[in-house]
């Protein structure tokens, strides 16, 4: 079982990071362009989705003007293209 000692440990090894405000600038575009997710950011960078996502509401241009952002799976999209192709054809 585990001693209250052992999480005191744990706890002052922990390191806090902080990101500059150009970095976070940089991850929101590349969000913003689909070249990332929020997921795959907070994963390389060990920072939690929360965070990731005060930089969005921080730093994005799109969420500031109000524009709301699509996210479709591509499987989806070509699934939409296909069936208007067909559409087209009838």
């Amino acid at each position: 079982m585990a001693k209250p000692q052992d999480f005191s440990k744990e706890v002052s090894q922990r390191v806090n990071r902080y990101f500059s405000d150009s970095f976070k600038r940089k991850k929101v575009r590349e969000i913003e362009r689909n070249l990332t997710t929020v997921s795959e950011v907070s994963k390389e960078y060990e920072v939690s989705t929360t965070a990731v996502y005060k930089w969005l509401d921080k730093y994005s241009r799109d969420r500031k003007r109000g524009v709301k952002q699509v996210v479709e799976l591509m499987s989806d999209t070509r699934k939409i293209q296909d069936l208007k192709a067909k559409i087209r054809e009838l």
